[in-house]
């Protein structure tokens, strides 16, 4: 009987027990996933931004290696923001030359161009009056804005250097305010950080 009963203690969880651990488990694994949830959200802006920053960067580097004026836009398909470069082999529309699109890049989600409410501008001061925002033009100057083989980036109309930015994030999530800031007269590139405090500065990424 002594033998029965130790074997008896010996047959492991019973199914309360089992309810409870798996239970604990779950609750565990809830908590971690909420809060790994900011950090995962960071991640994805940073990658989108990182995206954006490339883009601009091939484009400049291809105008300045093919001697060729590049085009680069920032449209927003559906709701996936996009960059598009293309080849301007003509500015004069129906002048019989092609420009073809060199690439399109469709933005990893759920990041969009979008400006914070209350968030500063950039420390290179370029204008935060839209997400999309050059020459002091929301969507950027009319005609667009292209580079040339120097390097430069210029309104198409006139073909004199502007400035801009690119403001992207998530809505809803101040923390994910990313931004992309180009100096017309080098097309050199800046990319911003921010904590998206309202009123607080950037930091360079």
């Amino acid at each position: 009987m002594k033998q029965r009963s130790e074997r008896n203690g010996e047959r492991g969880f019973s199914m309360v027990e089992l309810v409870i651990v798996i239970t604990i488990a779950m609750i565990i694994s809830v908590m971690a996933i909420i809060n790994l949830q900011p950090s995962i959200l960071n991640a994805k802006c940073d990658a989108a931004m990182k995206q954006v920053v490339d883009q601009i960067r091939q484009a400049r580097e291809y105008a300045i290696a093919n001697r060729r004026y590049v085009q680069i836009s920032f449209p927003t398909v559906g709701s996936q923001p996009q960059v598009v470069i293309t080849q301007m082999n003509t500015l004069t529309p129906g002048a019989g030359l092609a420009n073809p699109v060199l690439s399109t890049v469709t933005i990893e989600g759920p990041t969009t161009y979008y400006v914070m409410p209350g968030l500063l501008d950039t420390p290179d001061a370029y204008g935060n009056g839209g997400a999309i925002y050059f020459g002091g033009v929301t969507n950027g100057p009319v005609g667009g804005m292209l580079f040339q083989s120097d390097g430069e980036l210029v309104a198409a109309a006139t073909f004199l250097p502007i400035n801009g930015s690119v403001f992207m994030g998530i809505v809803g999530t101040p923390t994910t305010a990313r931004a992309i800031s180009v100096l017309g007269t080098t097309g050199r590139v800046h990319a911003w950080k921010s904590t998206g405090t309202a009123g607080a500065s950037w930091n360079q990424f």
